[in-house]
C-alpha cells in the first residue's frame, strides 16, 4: 500500500481540520455515491477513454501495479502491469500532445520520482520510454514520502506534488507499525488521542492503552510525530522533465495523497484525503488561485461509516466529476481496500 499507512500519522491525522485552512466557502462540493468497481487495491490514477470508458491503474496489493479498464457503471476489466512502472502512478498530456508518466522508484534505502515517456499500443497496452530520476528523493528512514500526482500548469509547465513529513523530519521517537496504530484506533476514541497529542494528562486506562500498545506518549505532541504535509515542484519548462521545488508547503495538517482535477487559470480545485491514524479516514475538497495555496473546504465529502481515501477524477462536464478512491473498514484503515466510483458536482 502507500508509503504513508507505514508513517507516523497519529498527529497527522488528529488536525483534520488545520486552521490555516478552516474557513468555509461559499461553493459547495457534493460527492455522491460509492459504486463497487471489482477492483481490489489502493493509488487509483483514473484518465478518461471515452465519455463512457475510463483508464484506472491501481496497485493491486500481492498481484502488483494493475491497469484496469472501467464503464462508468462501475464494472472494470484489468491486467497486471510490468514491473517497471513502478508505483503509485500519475501522467499528464503535454501541450504538445505526448503522454508523460510520472511514478515512485523504491529502493531498500529511499524512494525516488522518476518519470517516462508513455505511449499505448493498438490493444491500450502502455509502454514506458526511458525512465529518468528526475533527483525527487526521500531522506532516508522517512517513511510518509511519495504518492506523487501530477498537472499541467495553464502555460504548459508541470507541477508535480507529493507527500512528506516537515522539514525532511523523520520523527525519529515514533514510527507505528499499522499493528500499533490499529491498536490505538481500536482502544482510544478520536477526541482521546486529540487531548493527548495537546499535551493532555492520560488517563490511567489511557497510559494502559500506550504501553500496551507499546507507543510513546511524547510522540502524540507536536514535537514527536510526523505529521505529513504536501510539497511540489515545477518543471523549467514545457518538456517535463527538469523539476525545481516550489517555496513552502501547499498542504499541512495531516493532509495527504492530493489529486489536482482542475488546473484553471485563478482557479484550481483538489481533492486530499486525511491519515489513517485515526480513522475514518476522509475526503476533502480544496481550493486555490495559483495550485500553490490552497484551503481546504471544511465539509468532508465521505461519511464516518468507512475509510476513503487516494482519490483521482476524471472530469465529466462544466463543475462535475467523476470520482474513483480507496475504500476500508472504519475500524481498519490498513486492509480490505477496495476501489469505488462516485460523481463528484461543483454547486
Amino acid at each position: 500500500m502507500k508509503s504513508k499507512f507505514l508513517a507516523s500519522v497519529v498527529v497527522a491525522t488528529l488536525s483534520i481540520f488545520p486552521l490555516s485552512f478552516a474557513a468555509a466557502h461559499a461553493e459547495t462540493f457534493s460527492l455522491q455515491g460509492s459504486s463497487p468497481t471489482g477492483l481490489t487495491g489502493v493509488s487509483p490514477f483514473a484518465m478518461a477513454l471515452s465519455p463512457t470508458t475510463d483508464r484506472v491503474f491501481y496497485s493491486g496489493g500481492m498481484s502488483g501495479w494493475s491497469m484496469a479498464t472501467c464503464t462508468v457503471g462501475g464494472t472494470c476489466a484489468g491486467a497486471t502491469l510490468p514491473f517497471g512502472f513502478g508505483t503509485d502512478y500519475t501522467q499528464v498530456t503535454l501541450r504538445d500532445g505526448s503522454q508523460r508518466a510520472y511514478f515512485i522508484e523504491p529502493s531498500p534505502s529511499v524512494k525516488t520520482i522518476s518519470t517516462a515517456p508513455v505511449s499505448y499500443d493498438a490493444a491500450g497496452q502502455p509502454q514506458l520510454g526511458a525512465t529518468t530520476s528526475l533527483g525527487i528523493s526521500s531522506p532516508p528512514g522517512q517513511k510518509a514520502w511519495g504518492v506523487p500526482d501530477s498537472v499541467v500548469l495553464p502555460d504548459g509547465r508541470v507541477r508535480l506534488y507529493w507527500v512528506a513529513m516537515p522539514d525532511g523530519n523523520v520523527a525519529s521517537k515514533f514510527q507505528p507499525t499499522s499493528k500499533q496504530l490499529k491498536c490505538l484506533a481500536k482502544n482510544l476514541s478520536k477526541s482521546q488521542i486529540k487531548a493527548l497529542s495537546k499535551g493532555g494528562k492520560p488517563s490511567i486506562k489511557e497510559k494502559k492503552v500506550l504501553k500496551s500498545c507499546k507507543v510513546n506518549l511524547s510522540a502524540l505532541g507536536s514535537g514527536g510525530g510526523a505529521n505529513e504535509v504536501i510539497l511540489s515542484a515545477t518543471s523549467t519548462d514545457s518538456t517535463g522533465t527538469s523539476f525545481v521545488q516550489d517555496p513552502g508547503y501547499r498542504f499541512t495538517g495531516g493532509y495527504v495523497d492530493s489529486a489536482i482535477i482542475q488546473a484553471d487559470a485563478g482557479k484550481w480545485i483538489a481533492l486530499v484525503s486525511t491519515g489513517p491514524g485515526a480513522p475514518p479516514q476522509r475526503l476533502y475538497a480544496a481550493t486555490s488561485a495559483d495550485g500553490l495555496t490552497w484551503k481546504v473546504n471544511a465539509q468532508a465529502l465521505t461519511p464516518t461509516n468507512v475509510n476513503s481515501l487516494d482519490p483521482t477524477a476524471v472530469k465529466t462536464g462544466a463543475n462535475t466529476w467523476r470520482v474513483y478512491y480507496s475504500q476500508s473498514p472504519a475500524s481498519d484503515p490498513f486492509s480490505n481496500q477496495t476501489v469505488v466510483v462516485g460523481n463528484l458536482t461543483l454547486k
